[in-house]
């Protein structure tokens, strides 16, 4: 009979040792997937949830600050110089007519220089950088070492009113993320350097090239007819 009371006994201990050690397990594998969660999971940088609530902004690098802001502009009708001649012949029928609002769109221009013709695809590529912009991990303590006192770049975005400008300092090459702060916050973030080398363009990679070949066709013709015109007077002196 004592046999039996202490085998039961062992087997009430062994059953409290074996839960125990499931329970222990179980909480180790939930602090582990928490912890995994917590450094997979993106954090934001920006409210905005769409590139429309931007309102104007700009950036600094390698010593150039540019700053960006939009107008509206009237679409070109390409029919239209095809047009002329009817709508000249139309204009005493319609004269009397209701005239129709041109159709318009939302152009980007630089402020200091709003006659230089952007490429609107680049700009909208940093519109959506700034709705996309988030870091992967999110420091608590600060050092010299993040080359925040002597950022490489910085830009910033007026959105809803209210103006957000962030920091880039060193960045880490083996894990291809750079270190970056908001400004007026000591929180330092881990962000990947795709998140903002849209930024890192000087103002001549911005320029709208798509007509760059009529360009360069027109200095030719202008460069020929001066030599034409050279040529010609040399033969007048030449002749006298």
């Amino acid at each position: 009979m004592k046999a039996k009371r202490n085998l039961m006994i062992g087997l009430v201990i062994l059953l409290v040792i074996l839960a125990a050690g499931v329970f222990a397990a179980k909480t180790i594998s939930d602090k582990d997937a928490a912890a995994s969660a917590s450094a997979d999971a993106a954090i934001s940088l920006t409210s905005i949830t769409a590139s429309s609530e931007i309102e104007s902004f700009g950036y600094t690098f390698e010593g150039d600050t540019l700053t960006f802001e939009q107008r509206q502009e009237v679409v070109e009708d390409e029919s239209a110089s095809d047009n002329t001649s009817e709508a000249a012949s139309d204009s005493t029928s319609t004269a009397g007519s209701e005239e129709t609002e041109p159709e318009t769109e939302t152009v980007w221009y630089l402020v200091d220089d709003p006659e230089y013709k952007l490429d609107q695809s680049t700009v909208n590529s940093m519109l959506t950088a700034f709705v996309n912009l988030e870091a992967s991990r999110q420091l608590t303590e600060t050092s010299e070492e993040y080359g925040l006192e002597e950022p490489t770049l910085t830009f910033w975005m007026t959105a809803n009113g209210e103006t957000t400008t962030w920091s880039c300092g060193a960045t880490n090459d083996m894990t291809g993320t750079v270190y970056l702060q908001k400004q007026g916050e000591d929180t330092v973030y881990l962000v990947h350097t795709n998140k903002v080398t849209i930024f890192e363009k000087g103002r001549m990679e911005l320029g709208d090239t798509s007509d760059a070949t009529g360009d360069i066709a027109s200095s030719e013709e202008v460069t020929s007819e001066v030599t034409s015109s050279e040529t010609a007077a040399s033969e007048a002196a030449s002749a006298e």
